[in-house]
């Protein structure tokens, strides 16, 4: 019988993530640290959103093929250089006559691995907090466009039994009997969704850690459907080709602002505690009373909120306005005791005073529908609040669960290395490990974020240079002839 194009793009997900499976079984066939009071278990950690590299298959899939069908052949998609000369338009997806969503061009895209520069990741802080804990970790790349719900799916009822499997087939002990999932950022919503769902194989997860997850939304997501990606849009000659693009992509849907329903069931609680959210985030530019729900969209005569020449699907938007509120709801009793939330706030030098350096609320213009890239963004960031630099502190606490939320405060806080701060390595240990009494985690040196500036200067020289990298057919930015075509200074 012909695999469907889901059912093999499930199986080549397994046969990619086999690799990371034996180097899995390579930690738990170590001894224990004696040197760690931490007890042996298992952490799956998932990364951020766009932080797990994507490779596409080298030849399109065909329906209705039958007999052995050789395995695909990958090249990196997200993130290369060419990435960012026009290549991200490849990450496209569309959805077929049964409602499948599939790659561009047919061509299976696979999340195999996390996105690292240089041999270095945004989590080699509880990478190295693991290893010294008897933690075997087990980072799991996801595809961050798909549906939410489409991953969790693969991930408890395809990869845990393969995994479990493979991992005792080579003498190791069930890497299930105590196990505990981490997730960063939006893939703090993958762990939510896996807890939620209570699956049989789950039943021994004793803890789940969300860390900078905004389960009420923030607000860089609704600006990329009218402007796409800055560092993706080529100085504004891709701009119209990504905001098509990520219309098409199922997974960015869930990360707007609250509906109105969820504000109103929650408004109580979002406006108390230490960092309460200053109103609804999403206003009218010109009536700031009037609310612009952006899983509700109104229209004004002929105006519209959301572009209609780019692709914006309003059903998938139908679709995660379900899937938001079940990742924002009260959660069963009998799981929020396992369920943490890990929040940072930057602070002044002193440690203490929350600094005001993360956007709150958005005001939201009509537009024509056929606006395109040409058009002025209807989108404008307004009043800053504490926060990480992303989220602002008040998403990232479901509020139902507020007696297990905890605040790491810092002045070096920053959203894309939460996994790299010792304050959050440390909230992580009194979590995962309650009987151990002080395990000051390493800080893990973080590199100097790129200024606007040094982007741009850098998108110039690859524009300049494009030729040359695709005619060397250079697929990782840490392949040696790109770092000799880069040159030192520029590294």
């Amino acid at each position: 019988m012909a695999l469907t194009y889901a059912e093999t793009r499930d199986a080549e997900n397994l046969r990619l993530l086999d690799r990371l499976i034996d180097d899995f079984i390579k930690q738990c066939q170590r001894p224990d640290n004696p040197a760690s009071p931490c007890a042996r278990q298992t952490v799956f950690f998932f990364p951020g959103g766009m932080a797990s590299r994507l490779t596409r298959a080298t030849k399109k899939f065909v329906d209705g093929a039958t007999g052995p069908r050789p395995p695909f052949v990958y090249k990196t998609v997200w993130v290369t250089p060419a990435t960012f000369l026009g290549g991200a338009r490849d990450l496209a997806m569309h959805r077929d006559s049964v409602g499948t969503f599939r790659d561009k061009g047919d061509r299976i895209i696979i999340a195999d691995e996390a996105v690292g520069l240089g041999g270095c990741t945004p989590h080699d802080g509880l990478i190295d907090w693991a290893k010294n804990n008897n933690v075997d970790l087990f980072v799991f790349p996801w595809d961050w466009r798909r549906r939410l719900d489409e991953t969790v799916t693969f991930f408890v009822r395809k990869f845990l039994p393969h995994f479990r499997t493979r991992v005792q087939t080579k003498g190791c002990p069930d890497p299930l009997a105590r196990f505990a999932l981490i997730g960063h950022s939006f893939g703090g919503m993958i762990a939510n969704l896996i807890l939620r769902g209570n699956d049989p194989i789950v039943q021994n997860l004793t803890n789940v850690i969300t860390v900078a997850t905004p389960f009420y939304g923030y607000s860089g997501q609704v600006h990329r459907w009218f402007e796409g990606e800055d560092y993706l849009n080529f100085f504004g000659l891709f701009e119209q080709d990504m905001m098509e693009t990520i219309a098409s992509l199922p997974g960015l849907y869930t990360l707007h602002y609250l509906d109105e329903q969820t504000f109103i069931a929650n408004e109580a609680a979002l406006r108390s505690g230490p960092y309460p959210i200053p109103d609804y985030p999403s206003t009218d530019e010109t009536s700031t009373s009037v609310l612009a729900d952006p899983y509700n969209p109104q229209t004004y005569g002929s105006l519209v909120r959301y572009p209609g020449l780019t692709g914006f699907d309003i059903a998938e938007l139908d679709y995660a306005k379900l899937e938001f509120r079940t990742l924002a709801s009260p959660m069963d009793p009998a799981l929020l005791g396992k369920f943490h939330n890990i929040r940072g706030v930057k602070t002044e030098s002193d440690q203490t005073t929350p600094v005001d350096n993360t956007v709150a609320n958005v005001t939201w213009d009509w537009i024509p529908s056929n606006f395109d890239a040409n058009d002025e963004p209807p989108i404008e960031d307004k009043k800053d609040v504490p926060g990480d630099g992303t989220q602002p502190a008040w998403t990232t606490c479901l509020v139902t669960n507020a007696a297990r939320c905890v605040t790491v405060k810092s002045k070096n806080i920053d959203h894309a290395f939460m996994m790299n701060h010792a304050g959050v390595l440390e909230a992580i240990q009194r979590i995962l490990c309650p009987e151990v009494g002080t395990v000051s985690p390493r800080e893990t040196p973080e590199p100097e974020p790129a200024s606007d500036q040094e982007v741009v200067e850098f998108l110039r020289w690859l524009s300049e240079n494009v030729l040359t990298v695709r005619e060397q057919n250079i697929e990782s930015f840490d392949e040696p002839k790109f770092l000799e075509l880069l040159g030192p200074t520029r590294r």
